[in-house]
């Protein structure tokens, strides 16, 4: 099988083809998000088809998996749900778009519930009976797995917990990279940071980045904990492209934790950084795309047996 796979981010929409096994071909792409916050609108459906066209141009699709920001429909296909990172996103309809144009199955999931499905199929949550899996970007983002099933909640919003009360703040707007970015500009006077830039100051000595990140791993400690409490998962896996920071970002998160925490005994048996990095969501989405396909067969058998 070749299944075309895709993420998007608020940033970003990076896309591959991928095997039933989950390994890459090696036909990666990777193009800016278009999106225009003044005026609240997106161009992003645009974009998804015309990757879905140009991938068709190359190979025999069996199908396309998305990994998407936003409060999904994996049923429908189709964003019901989206905070400010990305405007006008509601209502957006992959699915129903891309079998009507490409005539090829499609299936959508939330891109972190499509991480957390990644890591429980090859990575880090294998095996697991709980895991809380957690992105950080423009936002957070989060995702609950219980014996390897996702729990999306009454109208598909379980995990959502960037929308976490914070110290009078949304979770996300103090503890994502974005934020992390911020406060380094604010402590600094710089601009257009990015998490790599920040984090390398902090290994040259810098001082304002040294606090900048010591602030911003107190913060995410801070929205970590209610998860903890209400959940006591097994494993805690985090993810977003900082962590590839995960030499520095791991061990403070761990240590503030138990400074934290009303007890050790709170504490999950493992804390880790994603082992797929932000392929995790593409590997995700495939491994969604096919417990779709073979949910869908067992109900098309489902049916010609009852009707003999």
């Amino acid at each position: 099988m070749k299944i075309l796979s895709i993420d998007i981010g608020g940033m970003g929409i990076k896309s591959d083809i991928y095997s039933q096994n989950g390994q890459a071909l090696g036909d990666f792409k990777e193009m800016p998000t278009v999106v225009d916050h003044a005026a609240g609108t997106n161009n992003i459906l645009e974009q998804v088809l015309v990757l879905v066209e140009a991938y068709s141009q190359s190979y025999e699709l069996d199908g396309v998996a998305i990994s998407s920001a936003g409060v999904i429909d994996p049923v429908a296909g189709k964003v019901i749900y989206s905070g400010y990172t990305i405007p006008g996103y509601i209502g957006t309809e992959f699915k129903q778009q891309i079998e009507a144009q490409f005539n090829i199955p499609c299936f959508v999931e939330n891109d972190v519930n499509s991480a957390a499905l990644g890591e429980y199929w090859l990575g880090a949550a294998k095996g697991s009976k709980s895991a809380v899996c957690l992105t950080i970007g423009t936002g957070i983002g989060g995702a609950i797995l219980l014996d390897g099933t996702i729990w999306h909640g009454k109208s598909f919003a379980g995990g959502e917990v960037g929308y976490l009360p914070v110290n009078g703040h949304n979770w996300q707007d103090l503890a994502s990279t974005t934020a992390l970015c911020q406060d380094y500009e604010n402590r600094t006077g710089r601009a257009d940071m990015t998490g790599k830039i920040v984090m390398q100051a902090y290994r040259n000595g810098d001082e304002a980045a040294n606090q900048a990140v010591n602030q911003f791993v107190g913060n995410f400690c801070c929205g970590l904990l209610p998860v903890l409490y209400l959940f006591n998962p097994e494993k805690v896996i985090i993810g977003g492209g900082i962590m590839q920071q995960q030499d520095i970002l791991i061990p403070k998160i761990q240590h503030k934790l138990r400074q934290q925490l009303q007890n050790k005994f709170f504490l999950p048996d493992e804390l880790v950084a994603a082992s797929f990095g932000n392929e995790s969501g593409r590997i995700g989405a495939v491994y969604h795309f096919l417990k779709m396909q073979e949910l869908g067969t067992q109900q098309k058998r489902e049916v010609a047996t009852s009707n003999h």
